[in-house]
């Protein structure tokens, strides 16, 4: 079979405890040139490396992190609930994955969760990831996504050369409904990618969204024939918690730089 590229989700997530350095930096050992990863904010303006809005799932923290400072989340530990093994483990900032991706050439996806802060630390959310992505030697090392469409609208206007993409959740509408409105939105922030869901995808679907001139990039599959099925529809990479598992020529492709 042939597969579409990968994208590590939340890096190389089955392996090291997701969203950090540990489980970046295990992409260089399987070959994996490409990872996605989760950013938000908390009450100084930081921009850190997290999935949910709590802490509880991922760390040995309790609730919120919006009233919190730098200070509090370097002291938390964020991988011994994955294994003894990553006890120690931090909360990255945003600004160490770029140095990760300047010092190793990996790629990545960037998706801005849709930040609960309010409307000040919204603003300092892309504040901060301008200010971080300014320190990345390849703009085109990185895609941002999110399922906000207001934070990629104000990313666009603050910095148009990182290149967007749209996340879409699936909903009950008839999967060709749901496309022609992802590409509407998608179209309005002058995505290059949208992100759907596997779950209902089509062949006409994916062939409408590559036909409008996107990627698709598709989340999150780890299942390989199903993978195989959707890079047969023409899909461009698929996200992945299982990239160890897909066959080296499609870990090593480089779905993000080159498009």
């Amino acid at each position: 079979m042939t597969y579409p590229s990968v994208i590590a989700h939340r890096g190389m997530s089955s392996l090291a405890p997701e969203n950090t350095m540990a489980a970046f930096v295990k992409c260089i050992d399987y070959g994996v040139s490409s990872f996605e990863f989760d950013v938000d904010v908390i009450a100084d303006g930081s921009v850190i490396v997290i999935h949910d809005n709590r802490l509880d799932r991922t760390t040995d923290g309790k609730g919120g992190y919006y009233n919190l400072q730098f200070k509090d989340i370097r002291k938390l530990d964020a991988g011994n609930w994955f294994s003894p093994t990553y006890k120690f483990e931090r909360i990255p900032e945003l600004v160490s994955v770029v140095e990760l991706l300047n010092s190793t050439g990996l790629e990545a996806n960037l998706e801005i969760k849709p930040s609960k802060a309010g409307f000040e630390l919204r603003n300092a959310l892309v504040d901060g990831i301008v200010a971080s992505l300014a320190k990345l030697e390849n703009p085109d090392s990185i895609l941002v996504s999110s399922f906000d469409m207001d934070l990629l609208t104000s990313l666009k206007a603050r910095a148009p050369q990182y290149r967007r993409a749209c996340l879409f959740e699936p909903s009950i509408a008839p999967i060709m409904e749901q496309v022609d409105e992802w590409i509407k939105q998608a179209s309005k922030v002058e995505a290059v990618a949208i992100h759907p869901c596997y779950y209902g995808l089509t062949e006409e679907a994916i062939h409408a969204m590559t036909e409008a001139g996107f990627q698709v990039n598709v989340w999150t599959v780890n299942d390989l024939e199903r993978a195989a099925q959707l890079g047969s529809w023409g899909a461009h990479s698929v996200i992945t918690d299982r990239a160890q598992d897909f066959p080296q020529e499609a870990r090593s492709a480089r779905p993000i730089s080159n498009r």
